[in-house]
């Protein structure tokens, strides 16, 4: 047996694949599925949480695989103290996701979600409508992105694509020369408090880690100008979210595209009344969502456990 066990549910084409590589593939609704501790070699993980007791439980595992690009449901922490080999997987999902970020962005801009609810409930639509008439221009504007990988840098030319936008880069760990930034035309600021004050648009592209969490507050967005837009297809723990309710409600900013919550998926028995919230673009983190991004996902994951169980070298490895 070659002892993988896949802790979750994937699409249908890249588990078809994940068989044919992995006959033996232990998958939920299988006997040994829910024992996989006891037994696991390679685990692939999607959004379950593997928490450092269940690492610490485990007897054989040594290596996981996370469908995507956050692992922040795995503690990589764990995984280094038990010398299990932890990768996730870049850049697969990062068109869709700077897509998405675009998308999230010129809805916010002209109003799109309120002004179609307006439409389907038959309201006549004039002069009164704020929906209309605070709509604002994105051409030329200053977008800043927070952080700057893949996804970062693909949202960041289309920005200047779609709006000749300028961009505005806070990323303390990408160096001022010998990157892929090097041919993005942008300037840097050293926090993203710097770089509040400055933006049209700010766009999240940040990991969840201690240093990024509640990286945006109150604080942060009482610095941005009261037409400012934030985007959020990061993690939801990136936000304080309640600081960014008490914005929207407050008129402290704009509006907010928000494809990542703390509590996914979002829904009216967490969050209440602030998904009524008329300047907050909603989606349920669906970056990585369309069926080629969760096949490509998926055959990329097997082939990485491949490799790993046939001792080759780990690729993407973080933990």
């Amino acid at each position: 047996m070659s002892g993988v066990v896949a802790l979750d549910a994937f699409d249908q084409v890249g588990s078809r694949y994940m068989r044919e590589i992995f006959p033996d593939v232990v998958e939920a609704g299988h006997p040994l599925h829910k024992t996989w501790p006891e037994h696991a070699v390679g685990l692939f993980v999607a959004k379950s949480q593997v928490t450092a007791d269940i690492i610490h439980s485990t007897k054989k595992l040594k290596f996981i695989v996370r469908h995507g690009t956050g692992y922040d449901n795995i503690d990589a922490g764990a995984c280094k103290e038990k010398g299990i080999v932890l990768c996730n997987l870049p850049g697969i999902s990062a068109m869709s996701v700077a897509e998405l970020a675009l998308a999230l962005t010129g809805a916010c801009a002209k109003n799109l979600v309120q002004v179609s609810r307006q439409i389907r409930a038959g309201e006549q639509l004039n002069k009164r409508f704020k929906s209309l008439y605070s709509a604002s221009l994105l051409t030329g504007k200053s977008f800043g992105i927070v952080g700057g990988g893949r996804i970062g840098q693909l949202t960041a030319k289309k920005y200047i694509g779609a709006f000749e936008g300028k961009i505005i880069l806070y990323d303390p760990y990408i160096p001022e020369s010998g990157s892929d930034w090097d041919s993005i035309p942008h300037v840097r600021v050293p926090s993203v408090e710097a770089m509040a004050p400055l933006v049209d648009v700010m766009s999240l592209h940040v990991p969840l880690l201690p240093a990024t969490r509640n990286m945006i507050t109150l604080a942060v967005l009482e610095k941005m100008k009261p037409t400012a837009i934030l985007i959020n297809v990061a993690r939801g723990g990136v936000v304080k979210e309640d600081d960014l309710w008490q914005a929207l409600r407050e008129g402290v900013i704009a509006s907010a595209g928000v494809d990542a919550w703390m509590s996914e998926p979002p829904t009216k028995e967490v969050y209440g009344d602030i998904l009524d919230l008329e300047n907050l673009v909603m989606s349920p983190h669906i970056g990585g969502s369309p069926a080629e991004v969760q096949i490509a996902t998926c055959m990329s994951m097997v082939d990485h456990m491949k490799e790993l169980i046939d001792g080759k070298p780990p690729r993407d490895r973080v933990g």
